[in-house]
C-alpha cells in the first residue's frame, strides 16, 4: 500500500462518515411544520387530479395506500431534469442543469469504473469491459464538457445578476471553482490522453485490490486531487441538498401522517411543547421559564378577555 492509496481511502472514509453523521442528525430533528399542499404524489388514485385522502369521512381511520412510484416520477425529473427550476425560473435553468448534469454523468463514469474494476479483479476480461471502457471514455467527455459549459454560466450569472449576488457568498464561488477544476482537468486528460479509459480504470483496480497503480500522466494526477478534495469538502457545504432533499420532500413538502391519539407522532409533539422557549422576540412573552404550552395558554386567555 502506498501514500496514494491511503490518501484515496482516508478521502472516501472521511466522505462517508461526515454524509453518514449529517443524515442521522437530520433524521433525528424534530418533527417539521407540515406544507400541506396537495396533490401529494403518493396518494394513490387521486394526485393524478388533485385530490387528497382528506376528501373522505373519517379518512384517519381508513388504512392508507402509499404510491412509490408515483413519488418517483415526481422527483425523478426534479433530480435529473431541474423540473421546479425549469417551471419557475427559465433563465436559471440550462446553466444549472448542465452544472448537475455533467457531474451526474461524472458519477456514472465512477460507478462504471468501480464495476470495470470489480470485473477485472473477478478475472473478466473482452466483451464487457471493452463495452464499458467505451461508455466510460463518453461519460468523461459528455460530463466534463456539460459541466465546463454550466460552471461558466453559473459564474457569470452570479457576478452579473443583482438579485442573485445578494444571495451569493464566497461558498458559492468556492464551489464552482472546484467543480469547474474537476471538470476542466478531467476534459484535459481525456484529450491528452488516448489511452484514458484503460489508465483511469487501472487506478480503480489498484486501489481496489491494493496493487500497484499505472503511471498516470501530471493532468491525471490533478484531476485525481480535485475529486478526492470534493469528496472530503463536499459533507460540510450546502451542497448536501442533494440528499437533504429527500427529508425536504418526505419530511416536510408530502409529510401527511394522521396524528392520531396515543400515537407516536402525538407523544412526540406533546414532547415538543414542553419544551423551554428562550426566544428573544417580544412577541413570544418568553422569559427562559415557561414552555410553548404556557405560552399558546397565556395567548388563549388574553384573547377570550378582549
Amino acid at each position: 500500500m502506498t501514500v496514494f492509496h491511503l490518501l484515496v481511502y482516508l478521502s472516501l472514509l472521511v466522505f462517508l462518515a461526515a454524509v453518514i453523521a449529517r443524515v442521522v442528525r437530520i433524521a433525528r430533528m424534530p418533527i417539521h411544520l407540515r406544507w400541506e399542499l396537495y396533490p401529494v404524489p403518493h396518494e394513490k388514485g387521486r394526485a393524478s387530479y388533485g385530490g387528497s385522502t382528506l376528501e373522505e369521512v373519517d379518512w384517519w381511520t381508513k388504512p392508507r395506500q402509499v404510491d412509490r412510484i408515483g413519488e418517483l416520477a415526481a422527483m425523478i425529473p426534479e433530480m435529473l431534469f431541474l423540473k421546479g427550476l425549469w417551471e419557475h425560473n427559465r433563465p436559471m435553468w440550462f446553466g444549472s442543469f448542465a452544472l448537475h448534469f455533467g457531474l451526474y454523468l461524472l458519477i456514472g463514469e465512477l460507478a462504471l469504473l468501480v464495476l470495470s474494476g470489480l470485473l477485472f479483479i473477478a478475472g473478466v476480461a473482452g466483451g464487457i469491459l471493452d463495452i464499458l471502457l467505451s461508455l466510460i471514455l463518453i461519460l468523461a467527455w459528455v460530463g466534463c464538457i456539460l459541466g465546463i459549459i454550466g460552471t461558466i454560466i453559473m459564474f457569470y450569472k452570479r457576478l452579473a445578476d443583482r438579485k442573485l449576488r445578494l444571495h451569493t457568498n464566497a461558498s458559492h464561488f468556492f464551489n464552482l471553482l472546484l467543480l469547474g477544476a474537476i471538470y476542466l482537468t478531467g476534459l484535459l486528460w481525456v484529450a491528452s490522453d488516448s489511452s484514458y479509459a484503460a489508465n483511469v480504470s487501472a487506478f480503480f483496480v489498484g486501489w481496489m485490490s491494493l496493487s500497484a497503480m499505472p503511471a498516470l500522466p501530471a493532468i491525471g494526477y490533478w484531476h485525481i486531487g480535485c475529486v478526492l478534495l470534493f469528496f472530503v469538502y463536499f459533507p460540510f457545504t450546502h451542497m448536501t441538498h442533494a440528499f437533504i432533499k429527500w427529508f425536504t420532500y418526505h419530511d416536510v413538502r408530502w409529510e401527511d401522517q394522521p396524528n392520531l391519539p396515543e400515537g407516536k407522532m402525538q407523544a412526540e409533539i406533546e414532547k415538543l411543547e414542553s419544551q423551554i422557549v428562550t426566544w428573544a422576540a417580544p412577541h413570544v412573552n418568553a422569559d427562559g421559564r415557561k414552555t410553548w404550552v404556557d405560552i399558546v395558554s397565556e395567548t388563549g386567555e388574553e384573547k377570550k378577555e378582549k
